[in-house]
């Protein structure tokens, strides 16, 4: 991954040749004026090393470290004083700041990157660093969520697994596990390259885990995108007779012998789009969560944490008229959660219900309501539920979600619309779009 260097120098002349030097050895480079932009720069733009000069206006070289070492987000960060002063007090001075080189001008340029690399070989073997990808370890990561959150800007975090792992590293051995490990790291690399920004976040948690920082807007297609690329290259790992059957052949952990599916890759998602966080356990948490539930779900997938914690907007459509709502009712908090993003995208406002109660509150209140989705496997009460809709409100369409076999689970007459459990998401989509335009054209 290309190393990023922050240069702060307000001779135009120096960074000029900065750039132009550092940009030649296929370093990704930024240069600023002074300590204040400086500063502010690294906040935002995690620089791998920084080049400082002493003498600037508005914040000089020394107070410009004190506050990057005192930011836990930039404090591992290797920082060079490049200037003119090198008197002895100078160079005591820059060292007691937190300075962890010191050279002076004018300056031998094979010299000063010789400097450079043996600094970034330093910091690459820190704690801060997973040391089999060189990925930001999970220290990072949570002083990058507590930044976001004291910022409240927008943010989507991906908690990505790998699924079937142990049955991969226990049959190739731990040598190619290390491999899969790395290739999880290029994949998320490459994508964030293609499709991210300067301001994403890619982290190494430890073992097959890994977090993804990014915007709400561009999650979709990041994942998507994750899930395409690695599907294809972890295909390369495999033995072509394992590839062509389709599995290995392994012991679970409970010992008791299993075929394992080629593995796949589980994507947890949670944003502040829709709810607010109070700290950065709370949001590993849901994300933690999320994950889970796409780990239930065949193949490789994410899911989206689409709860709410403030108090629900009317959503319009393109002519301000409000969006009609579609209910949820399940107790199964993250299929909710999961369900959410698909009736955002056919135009349909979402109520979701934990209880059979809540549901006919909600029908109450929005007699409007143009769809109903429901959890069969909550037994009894739902199915009364189903029996009162059907007898008393016949055209507004029911799909019903079923564990296994739907005979006896819903009654005949109730619902024309039943899926199976566990979850095809393209499949529910799908069929809440036909609904909807079926609703859309009877009415």
């Amino acid at each position: 991954m290309t190393k990023r260097i922050l240069i702060a120098d307000d001779e135009p002349a120096v960074r000029q040749l900065l750039e132009l030097v550092l940009r030649s050895q296929g370093y990704e480079v930024v240069a600023t004026q002074n300590g204040d932009q400086l500063v502010r720069t690294a906040q935002e733009w995690i620089p791998d090393l920084v080049i400082i000069d002493l003498m600037m206006p508005q914040m000089d070289g020394y107070e410009a470290i004190r506050q990057l070492r005192n930011d836990t987000r930039t404090a591992h960060v290797p920082m060079l004083i490049l200037t003119a002063r090198s008197t002895a007090e100078d160079v005591v001075t820059g060292f007691d700041t937190g300075a962890d080189d010191y050279v002076t001008k004018p300056f031998n340029i094979p010299e000063l990157l010789a400097r450079i690399r043996a600094h970034l070989r330093r910091a690459a073997q820190t704690p801060v660093h997973n040391p089999l990808t060189g990925l930001a370890g999970n220290v990072l990561l949570t002083e990058e969520l507590k930044y976001r959150l004291k910022n409240d800007a927008p943010f989507a975090l991906l908690y990505v697994d790998l699924d079937n792992f142990k049955a991969f590293n226990d049959t190739y051995g731990p040598a190619r596990g290390d491999r899969l490990i790395k290739l999880v790291a290029g994949v998320l690399t490459d994508v964030i390259q293609e499709k991210g920004a300067a301001s994403d976040f890619i982290g190494h948690i430890g073992g097959d885990d890994f977090a993804v920082l990014t915007s709400p807007e561009r999650l979709d297609e990041i994942c998507q995108g994750i899930i395409a690329l690695f599907d294809m290259r972890v295909r390369d790992l495999y033995d072509p007779e394992d590839l062509a059957r389709g599995y290995l052949r392994g012991v679970d952990r409970q010992g008791v012998p299993r075929n394992f599916p080629i593995t796949t890759i589980s994507i947890g998602v949670v944003t502040n789009r829709r709810r607010h966080f109070t700290d950065y356990e709370e949001i590993s948490r849901v994300a933690a969560e999320m994950k889970q539930y796409a780990k239930q779900l065949p193949g490789s997938t994410y899911a989206v944490d689409s709860r709410s914690t403030d108090e629900q907007v009317v959503e319009r459509d393109r002519r301000g008229m409000p969006l009609p709502p579609a209910l949820i009712v399940s107790a199964d908090v993250m299929l909710r959660s999961v369900i959410v993003p698909m009736i955002d995208k056919a135009d349909l406002r979402a109520l979701d219900a934990p209880t059979v109660l809540d549901a006919e509150r909600l029908l109450a209140y929005h007699p409007e309501t143009a769809l109903v989705i429901v959890d069969m496997r909550m037994g009894k009460q739902l199915r009364e539920f189903c029996r009162n809709l059907a007898t008393h409100q016949p055209k507004l369409p029911i799909i019903a979600l079923a564990d296994g076999d739907s005979s006896g689970i819903v009654a005949p007459g109730t619902v024309r619309h039943i899926l199976s459990l566990p979850l095809d998401q393209e499949q529910l989509h799908a069929k809440i779009v036909e609904v909807r335009s079926l609703s859309q054209k009877a009415s």
